[in-house]
């Protein structure tokens, strides 16, 4: 009876064990994943501006040929 009890005592321990490290894995992904959200919203961000100025050129340009 005693060993059936260590064994469990064990199995319970490499459980936690294999818990925590599953634990740290995800939270480095959680926050490779945050910043890549964060890059991406930035590229957004620049890709607006950009295209906004394109607009502006544009209805420049086409303002400019109709007078």
């Amino acid at each position: 009876m005693k060993y059936i009890k260590y064994i469990k005592e064990a199995f319970f321990i490499l459980i936690v064990i294999y818990m925590l490290v599953g634990m740290k894995e995800n939270l480095t992904l959680i926050n490779q994943l945050k910043y890549e959200n964060e890059r991406n919203r930035e590229n957004l961000y620049q890709t607006n501006l950009v295209i906004e100025e394109m607009q502006k050129r544009w209805e420049d340009k086409l303002l400019g040929k109709s007078y």
